[in-house]
């Protein structure tokens, strides 16, 4: 590295003065300093960061930073409190909402090949049974589902969660899959008129899943697995609850007013739906991210174009990832976000016991993926959302 010309004055005066105090004579009381060197910058210590981030609320995390160059695995705390199991990195866990892309793609993917439209009403596919308990469900489109524009009730809302979580609470063994999951979700009044707004809804993409197994004849998590995980090469990922025998996820936990003390895992083995379909490592689920919105040709520019391309966005109304000057926008399974003048592409995912970060730059190439097997709580959330804005802002401010 070529030394600053203002540094190689400085260096330059202290020899001169030295060789001045020194020359002729016997100063023994000369102090004679000695020439200043560069200071290197101070490395950010990620596994001090998730060790520090170990509380009574996070048994355990696991965190990929990963960029041209460099790359950072480490792992901290516990995967299992009842057994004192440590937390490794390539522990596999269930991956929430930020699977919603894992859905998404699946859609895409199909409508590229002219087996559905996005733009489909969803009365093409769906029962009437079921229609006629959405309301507005014959203005609503597959796409509106994707996006969260169609105005349909969230099933985790807190005016109707409690239903589904006793639900499952009462018969952990059945496995629940989005045909199982629906009904809670139906039958409630819609948020707007298809089109007319934006609102985060996990009902609509159980209605995708279903869309889904009547245009594949089959339960779409196969075609996930040989479209997509296995062409990926996303050998540790399984569509949670569905797959369960092709892995394990790790414990979850969860302290609140209503569940008390809980480890969720045995309730999550046996859920599986399109809304939070993935169950993954941190390797994993970076990939699918960088698959998706890179530009190594690994999906097509179609596919790219209808899952965030700028035509396709809906703004959100708010910021996810802490940006104040600009919004938020959602394309299919994606957040799109600009913070420090950089596009970044992320989806969370938050579950009861579970919490996921999976972020990318693209600028710097840069990926950020965080398992915390914490979920739901407000403490979880902020605690977590601390550690994923503190290392997401080191990675803005040293990126080229």
């Amino acid at each position: 590295m070529a030394m600053p010309e203002n540094l190689k004055s400085l260096v330059l005066s202290s020899i001169i003065f030295t060789l001045t105090a020194c020359g002729g004579g016997d100063n023994k009381n000369t102090k004679i300093d000695p020439p200043i060197s560069p200071v290197e910058p101070i490395a950010f210590d990620y596994q001090a960061t998730i060790d520090d981030a170990l509380s009574d609320t996070i048994p355990g995390v696991i965190l990929l930073v990963e960029k041209p160059g460099f790359k950072f695995l480490g792992s901290a705390g516990l995967a299992d409190i009842e057994t004192q199991t440590p937390m490794q990195t390539y522990h596999v866990m269930l991956n929430g909402s930020a699977g919603k892309k894992l859905t998404a793609l699946l859609t895409v993917m199909l409508a590229e090949e002219g087996l559905l439209s996005l733009d489909d009403n969803i009365d093409s596919w769906l029962s009437e049974e079921i229609l006629a308990q959405i309301e507005n469900s014959e203005q609503m489109t597959i796409r509106q589902l994707l996006n969260h524009t169609s105005g349909i009730h969230d099933y985790w809302d807190e005016d109707i969660s409690d239903s589904f979580i006793q639900a499952v609470l009462a018969d952990p063994e059945t496995l629940k899959t989005d045909s199982y999951v629906l009904p809670f979700g139906l039958n409630q009044s819609a948020y707007f008129l298809p089109g007319e707004g934006y609102r985060y809804s996990n009902t609509g993409y159980l209605l995708v899943g279903l869309i889904l197994d009547e245009v594949l004849g089959e339960h779409h998590s196969s075609a996930m697995r040989n479209r997509i995980l296995i062409p990926f090469g996303m050998n540790s990922s399984f569509y949670n609850g569905v797959e369960k025998s092709l892995g394990e996820i790790i414990s979850g936990y969860t302290v609140n007013d209503v569940y008390g003390e809980l480890n969720t895992k045995p309730y999550y083995e046996n859920i599986g739906v399109a809304d939070a379909p993935l169950s993954s490592n941190v390797e994993d689920l970076t990939l699918l991210l960088k698959m998706i919105v890179g530009q190594d040709g690994h999906v097509s520019e179609y596919v790219q174009e209808q899952l965030f391309g700028e035509s396709n966005l809906v703004d959100t109304g708010e910021s996810f990832l802490g940006a104040v000057d600009q919004n938020a926008s959602y394309g299919l399974g994606l957040f799109k976000e600009t913070i420090n003048n950089k596009v970044v592409y992320h989806h969370n995912g938050i579950e009861v016991g579970y919490s996921t970060t999976n972020i990318y730059i693209p600028e710097s190439q840069t990926s950020i993926t965080a398992f915390f097997n914490c979920g739901e709580s407000e403490q979880c959330r902020a605690e977590n959302k601390a550690l994923t804005q503190t290392i997401l802002l080191n990675e803005l401010q040293n990126s080229l």
